[in-house]
């Protein structure tokens, strides 16, 4: 009875045709859309499987959010603001380094994908997890840790406010310089999984795309976090959302729009003049 609505949600629907090379060369924007139809069951699939490991992170904002909701009915939230934020940061930590090599699973079967090109959804997933473990622990650490710094910086900067201009100047100094590492984040994983770079030359590059190509970077950064921030919110009361299109689908707007700014600034270089050389298989 099901059969035939399970086949298509694995292997797609049948009666939808390829790609063609002359669909390919339309742009990366048509692109984007009919991608978008043909993939969008093995997004869900891919989005259940991911978000199996960003699970803990989750449960841990959720949490949070339930003890936040309790302090504003008992009036206790400005005693207990500076540890539920410090709590709640620290918490996170551990479970973003969790998320880190099957960030990197979903990021090389997201960007095949999005480039119209085959990707196994749990062999390629794995695999890349298998070659990119160590860096991706490493790239979600310093993730971390920019963020408790963040939190830090945030803090001082707010009880230094009052004592002159410059600190109110430096706040917001932050504030731009946290969102440009977060539009940064966008360029590091599909890096990782593309081309051989240590992880210096990733930042680095990430920095220069970010800048490079600052407003574009910053509209596909806002749509690609309103989707998630939507989604997450409407989970926190019904969690089926998150594990849907909570990641993927925010992700694969992101990676279509790197894969256009990789081919602009990077696959149009022959590699024995470039720096940059691709991974096998990439």
């Amino acid at each position: 009875m099901f059969g035939g609505f399970f086949n298509r949600m694995y292997y797609g629907n049948p009666n939808r045709p390829d790609l063609k090379k002359e669909d390919v060369q339309m742009g990366r924007f048509k692109t984007f859309f009919v991608v978008l139809q043909i993939r969008v069951w093995k997004l869900i699939q891919l989005n259940l499987l991911y978000s199996i490991f960003w699970a803990p992170a989750f449960f841990v904002i959720y949490a949070h959010l339930m003890a936040m909701t309790r302090m504003l009915e008992n009036n206790d939230m400005l005693n207990m603001l500076p540890g539920f934020w410090s709590s709640l940061i620290i918490l996170l930590i551990p479970c973003m380094v969790i998320a880190g090599p099957a960030t990197a699973g979903a990021v090389y079967v997201i960007r095949n994908w999005a480039r119209d090109e085959h990707a196994w959804l749990w062999s390629d997933f794995k695999d890349t997890w298998k070659q990119n473990w160590k860096e991706s622990l490493l790239i979600m650490l310093i993730n971390g840790l920019v963020l408790f710094v963040f939190y830090v910086n945030m803090n001082f900067y707010a009880v230094q406010a009052q004592k002159g201009l410059i600190y109110i100047v430096l706040r917001y100094l932050v504030i731009i310089m946290g969102i440009v590492y977060c539009m940064m984040n966008m360029f590091i994983f599909p890096m990782l999984v593309t081309y051989k770079l240590k992880l210096r030359q990733i930042f680095k590059n990430a920095l220069i795309f970010t800048m490079a190509e600052l407003p574009r970077t910053f509209v596909i950064f806002v749509l690609a976090s309103l989707l998630f921030g939507l989604v997450f919110y409407y989970s926190i009361s019904f969690i089926i959302p998150f594990f849907i299109i909570g990641l993927a689908f925010p992700m694969f707007i992101a990676i279509s729009y790197v894969n256009w700014v990789f081919d602009k600034y990077l696959n149009k270089v022959p590699d024995e003049h470039s720096e940059v050389s691709a991974k096998n298989g990439s």
